[in-house]
């Protein structure tokens, strides 16, 4: 098990009795938290000084920055994303996936079903491929810095294809795979980026080898709708 900070634990314990108990005193916090009450006071006031809890009639309450950090989330990128991959899906009639960046892989975390046709393509929300796998890891990676691209193409893509390939992809500012992660199946991605303009995410358009002959022509809308979802964030 990973080390972790005995004082960041402590102040996320002081918090959530906070939440939970509060309005609360400082010597009931001691208690409840089973640390001293010197601590305690300590991380109250820490906490005070960053909005995270503030002082009320009866005890120390949750403060202002919590809610703010509930609203971040409540804007997360699924929920940013998801009705325009769901406009997407509709007008091409084709599955629409949303992939993060977690760990130094791609991890889906939404998709959009094409209902146009019989066959279609259907991924699994959470699971997970190398960066140097599809059009989604490829779209990921292309944007990445130059110690995260190094330290994956050494895992599983080395040579000079894989740099050109990447070269590519920023040229065009999207990738294209076929049978990469699946048989028979092809793939157009465009990088998500957020308020930092760090490539966090990608959105990508998944399709059968059947109907794969004209794929990039889905890419203006592919980019419109990353681009849309990145100005969001």
């Amino acid at each position: 098990m990973a080390e972790i900070s005995l004082t960041g634990d402590q102040m996320l314990t002081v918090l959530e009795t906070v939440a939970h108990s509060g309005p609360i005193n400082a010597a009931d916090v001691a208690r409840s938290c089973d640390i001293n009450r010197t601590v305690a006071h300590r991380l109250l006031s820490t906490l005070a000084q960053r909005a995270y809890v503030r002082r009320a009639p009866g005890g120390y309450v949750l403060g202002s920055a919590v809610v703010d950090l509930a609203r971040t989330l409540e804007m997360d990128i699924s929920s940013v994303a998801r009705p325009y991959m769901q406009r997407l899906a509709e007008r091409l009639g084709e599955t629409v996936v949303l992939h993060g960046l977690d760990n130094d892989e791609a991890v889906v975390v939404e998709q959009a079903l094409g209902e146009k046709h019989l066959v279609r393509v259907q991924h699994t929300p959470g699971s997970r491929h190398a960066l140097y796998q599809g059009a989604s890891g490829w779209s990921l990676l292309a944007f990445q810095d130059e110690r995260v691209i190094s330290r994956i193409l050494k895992r599983g893509a080395k040579g000079p294809e894989a740099r050109e390939r990447l070269l590519q992809i920023k040229d065009a500012g999207y990738a294209v795979s076929h049978d990469e992660l699946q048989q028979g199946v092809h793939g157009i991605a465009a990088p998500v980026f957020d308020s930092h303009s760090k490539c966090t995410a990608s959105i990508g358009i998944l399709v059968p080898s059947s109907r794969a002959a004209d794929i990039e022509a889905y890419a203006q809308r592919l980019l419109e709708t990353a681009g849309a979802v990145s100005k969001l964030l």
